[in-house]
Order: C-alpha cells, then structure tokens, then sequence
C-alpha cells in the first residue's frame, strides 16, 4: 500500500537535475521502442492481405513518431542554458 504523505515529499524533493535524467531516460525509451515497433511491422507488409499492410502502416507510422518525439525531446535538452 503506498503511502501518499511520504510520496508527496519525495516528488517535492525532486530535484531539477533528476527530472532532466528521468526525461532524458523517458525520451531514449521512445527511441527504442519506437525503432523496434517500426521494424517488428515490417514482415506484414509484405503480405497481401490487405488488413495486415494496412495494420503493419500504422503501427509503422506510430513507430516513426516515437522515434521523432524523443529525437527532439532528446535534442532540446542538450541545449545549453535551459
């Protein structure tokens, strides 16, 4: 059972150095997952039923945003001053 008084004063403790990281984590997370979800799709679209390239097209482009997200998420906090 969680205890919500000790969980409110360890979010408030969370400095701003450890968001960065658990961000930074979260965006390399989308990365992968999104590059392995991109290639996972691939060998049902070579398939001729129509349903299988159509599913295979948005896992594929679902991958592809991932990917981007954290690209940028990835890029805009290596700038320096921020």
């Amino acid at each position: 059972m969680l205890n919500f008084v000790n969980l409110d004063k360890e979010v408030k403790d969370m400095t701003e150095e450890a968001f960065k990281k658990f961000v930074r984590a979260l965006a390399i997370v989308s990365v992968v997952v999104g590059g392995f979800g991109s290639m996972l799709c691939v060998p049902f679209a070579v398939t001729s039923n129509l349903s299988l390239i159509t599913a295979a097209g948005i896992y594929f482009i679902a991958g592809g945003v991932m990917i981007t997200g954290g690209l940028i998420t990835i890029s805009l906090m290596m700038q320096p001053g921020k």
